[in-house]
């Protein structure tokens, strides 16, 4: 992960601000549902609101709470996107400059079906997962962490009920995972082969006009068509059925916790403040756990597009590119 590393060194700052407010809207979140819980405890609780200037400042707190939280959510949106555009510009830049400085020999032997086809695959795949996942991926983990220990500390015996079903569930996500990933690897192939044999028939066109090969080659690439929307079908309908039935058993931990945890309020182990933010917030739990596989069968797909592509990055800060063309002239 060599590339990573130079992208984040060439934006330290700006990374590590979009990291900050990333942390900081986690953090803000929790407070407010914190907020959200002593507000259900005191309406529990009339004589709570009986000091008319205790209750005014209360709610004052709470309105600043979510202004404060508005301005964080929108600022890190802004940054983490910012951020992800500047990797992925960097990484398009990198792509052609390894071709502009590349002599005119390696460029001879290159096959254009291909180069696009790494374009269209690798390089697209690394930028859409850069602008979709790096920073959502990142705010996931910190909401899990903060929000378990914060449920931890609440409740024991509701977060381990919330939490341990999840696992089997991580189990099946990650055999789901898999299996889509096969087949998306499949579809992947197919449509590298089109493009190989696109390349071939440009390459080869007067050949093929001479020997009226044409209907050779038109039977070859309708094999490859049909073989590319066979794949893709199948790997529609499994995704389907695979992820129907994850989605099914996602409700369970939840489930269990309002049996549970409706049965502890009704004789008052726990304030009704207490159950309302265990299920508000056991899903950043039980959600990220179940998430886990696929987070990390695309965090490998994307790994092996960036080892793809790295013999063919080459990435420069922009002062010393401009130094470089300065030596040129």
């Amino acid at each position: 992960m060599g590339v990573i590393k130079k992208l984040i060194r060439q934006h330290k700052p700006l990374f590590g601000v979009a990291v900050f407010l990333t942390v900081a809207s986690v953090f803000l979140s929790l407070i407010w549902n914190r907020f959200l819980m002593e507000l259900l405890d005191r309406l529990a609780d009339f004589s709570a609101f009986s000091d008319r200037s205790g209750a005014a400042g209360f709610l004052a707190g709470g309105i600043g709470i979510v202004l404060i939280l508005a301005f964080a959510e929108f600022a890190s949106y802004c940054m983490a996107a910012f951020v992800c555009e500047s990797f992925a510009h960097d990484l398009r830049m990198g792509y052609v400059r390894y071709y502009v400085r590349s002599d005119v020999r390696l460029l001879s032997g290159l096959r254009a079906g291909e180069e696009q086809s790494a374009m269209q695959n690798e390089l697209s795949d690394i930028s859409n997962y850069f602008r979709e996942n790096l920073f959502s991926f990142l705010k996931q983990f910190v909401t899990f962490a903060v929000t378990f220990l914060f449920l931890l500390h609440r409740n024991w015996k509701l977060t381990l009920l919330s939490t341990v079903p999840v696992f089997p569930l991580i189990a099946y996500c990650f055999f789901s995972g898999k299996t889509i990933k096969g087949y998306t690897d499949r579809c992947q192939g197919y449509q590298r082969q089109i493009n190989g044999l696109a390349d071939m028939i440009l390459e080869l066109f007067p050949v093929i006009w001479v020997y009226d090969a044409f209907g050779l080659i038109r039977d070859s690439m309708e094999e490859r068509i049909r073989n590319w929307r066979d794949a893709n079908i199948r790997k529609e309908k499994i995704s389907a059925r695979l992820m129907s039935l994850s989605g099914l058993l996602s409700f369970v931990p939840l489930l269990l916790l309002l049996g549970f945890g409706g049965t502890m309020t009704a004789r008052g182990e726990i304030s009704v403040g207490t159950f309302y933010i265990f299920i508000n917030l056991s899903g950043n739990v039980s959600g990220f756990l179940q998430n886990m596989p696929n987070i990390y069968a695309g965090f490998r797909k994307f790994e092996a597009s960036v080892d793809r592509l790295a013999g063919r990055l080459v990435l420069e800060r922009q002062g010393e590119d401009v130094c470089a063309d300065m030596r040129s002239s």
